[in-house]
C-alpha cells in the first residue's frame, strides 16, 4: 500500500472514532434530557396540585388576572381547554414540555383540561443546540469517511495502472534521450539569442533613461528661468507701474515732482529691458551664466556625463575659442554634444577627449573616446545623428568627419576656417 493509501485508512480510523464518540455523547445527553423533563413536568404537576388543594379553583370561565396569577405562581403557560368526549382522550401525546389536569365539578364529572406548558431550564435549551451541532457533525463526518473509502478505493483501483505508465515512462525515456539531447543543443542556441536580445533591450533602455535625463535636466532649467523672470523682472515691472500711477495721481498737485517720479520710472523701466535682453541672450549655449567656451563645455559634459564612471580629457585652447564667432561657438557645442552622447550611449565609452585648437588658418575640433566604436557603413542605420552633425557643419562652412572601427573608439573631426570675432558694442 502506497504513503497515499496509508493517509486514507488512517482518516477513516480516525473518522470512525470521531462517530462513535459523537453518538456515544448524543445517546447519554438524550437519555438526561428525558430525565430532566420527566423531574420538571412531575415538579409542576405537584405545585399545582398543592396550589389547588390549598384553594379551591374558581369558577369557569377564569378571568385573566385569574389566569395571570396561577401561571405566575407556577412559572408556565396555562390554556384552559373544552372538556374531551372520553377520559382516554386526554391521555394522548402531548409537546415535550405539556401536560394536562382534568378539571371537574363537584360531582366529579369533567368540566374541563388544564394544559400546562412549561419552558425547558436552560442547561436543557443549551444541551439540545448541543446535540443538533452534534448531528450536523455526524453528517459531515459520515460524508467524510464516505469520500476517503472513495478514495482509497479508487487509488488501489489506479495503482496497478500507474505501475504500468511508470514502465511505459521508463521506456519512452530511454528512447527520447538522443531527442532531449538535441532538444538541449537547440535550447543553448536559443539562450545565447535570448541573452543577446536582452542586451539589446537593456542597451535601449539605457538609451531611454539617458534621454529621460537630459529632458529632466532641460525641464528644470526652464523651471529656473521662469522663477526667474517671475522673481526679478515681474516684480520690476510691478514696482514701475506703482511709480507710473503715483506720478499720475500727483500730476496736477505738484508737477516738479511728478518729472522726478516719471524720470525715476523710465530709469526702472530701461534697467526691466536690460535685464530682458540679458535673459533672451543668455538663452545661447555659449552665453549661458555669461561662461567661456570652455566653461560652456566643461558644463555639457557634467550634464551629459548623469553620474557615469567616465574620464573626460577637455583641452580648449582659449585663444583659439575666442575666434569663434557666436553661430560657430553654438553649432560646435551641439555637435560636441552629440558626439559625447553617442559616445556615452552607444560607445559606452570610459573615457572622451575634446580638443579645439589653431592649426595653419583653421580651427580643428576633436572628440575621440575609447568606446566600442562600429562600422561606420552602418552609420546611418545605427542611429549616430550623422544627417544633424553634418547639416550642422555645413551652416558654419565646416568639414566633418567620423571615423570608427569596431573595438577601436570613434573620432569626431570638425575644421572650419578661423575668422575675426567682432567685439559686440
Amino acid at each position: 500500500m502506497n504513503r497515499i493509501a496509508r493517509l486514507i485508512g488512517l482518516a477513516a480510523v480516525l473518522l470512525i472514532v470521531f462517530l462513535a464518540a459523537v453518538l456515544a455523547s448524543g445517546l447519554r445527553l438524550r437519555h438526561q434530557t428525558e430525565q430532566i423533563r420527566l423531574a420538571a413536568l412531575e415538579t409542576k404537576r405537584h405545585q399545582l396540585e398543592q396550589v389547588f388543594a390549598l384553594a379551591r379553583p374558581a369558577p369557569l370561565p377564569w378571568s385573566e388576572t385569574y389566569t395571570t396569577s396561577l401561571a405566575t405562581i407556577l412559572d408556565a403557560q396555562l390554556n384552559v381547554l373544552p372538556a374531551p368526549n372520553t377520559p382516554e382522550a386526554t391521555r394522548q401525546a402531548l409537546g415535550s414540555w405539556q401536560f394536562d389536569h382534568l378539571l371537574r365539578d363537584d360531582a366529579g364529572n369533567i368540566i374541563a383540561v388544564l394544559r400546562v406548558s412549561a419552558q425547558p431550564p436552560t442547561p436543557v435549551r443549551m444541551g439540545e443546540v448541543y446535540r443538533k451541532t452534534a448531528m450536523i457533525l455526524l453528517v459531515l463526518a459520515l460524508g467524510l469517511l464516505a469520500v476517503l473509502i472513495t478514495a482509497l478505493l479508487f487509488n488501489r483501483r489506479r495503482q496497478p495502472e500507474a505501475d504500468e505508465r511508470k514502465t511505459d515512462e521508463r521506456t519512452a525515456i530511454g528512447n527520447e534521450f538522443d531527442s532531449l539531447s538535441h532538444l538541449a543543443k537547440a535550447n543553448a542556441r536559443q539562450g545565447v539569442d535570448l541573452e543577446h536580445e536582452r542586451g539589446e533591450r537593456l542597451r535601449a533602455d539605457e538609451d531611454l533613461h539617458f534621454q529621460q535625463i537630459l529632458l529632466n535636466r532641460s525641464l528644470e532649467e526652464k523651471i529656473q528661468l521662469g522663477r526667474e523672470l517671475h522673481d526679478g523682472i515681474i516684480q520690476s515691472l510691478y514696482a514701475t507701474g506703482l511709480t507710473f500711477e503715483a506720478a499720475k495721481n500727483q500730476l496736477a498737485r505738484d508737477p516738479a515732482a511728478t518729472a522726478t517720479q516719471l524720470d525715476a520710472g523710465l530709469k526702472a523701466l530701461n534697467a526691466t529691458i536690460r535685464d530682458v535682453r540679458s535673459y533672451i541672450s543668455g538663452l545661447a549655449p555659449e552665453n549661458l551664466r555669461q561662461q567661456s567656451f570652455a566653461e560652456s563645455v566643461l558644463s555639457l559634459t557634467e550634464n551629459l556625463s548623469g553620474g557615469r564612471a567616465t574620464t573626460f580629457d577637455l583641452r580648449i585652447d582659449e585663444s583659439a575659442a575666442a575666434r569663434l564667432t557666436d553661430a560657430q561657438s553654438t553649432d560646435l557645442l551641439q555637435i560636441i554634444r552629440e558626439a559625447v552622447s553617442n559616445s556615452l550611449r552607444h560607445g559606452e565609452a570610459g573615457k572622451i577627449t575634446i580638443r579645439l585648437h589653431e592649426s595653419a588658418g583653421e580651427l580643428g575640433l576633436l572628440v575621440q573616446d575609447n568606446g566600442k566604436g562600429f562600422d561606420s557603413t552602418k552609420l546611418i542605420a545605427r542611429g549616430h545623428g550623422l544627417d544633424n552633425l553634418q547639416a550642422r557643419a555645413e551652416r558654419i562652412h565646416a568639414v566633418l568627419r567620423v571615423v570608427s572601427t569596431p573595438g577601436e573608439g570613434t573620432r569626431t573631426i570638425v575644421t572650419l576656417p578661423t575668422s575675426t570675432k567682432e567685439n559686440p558694442s
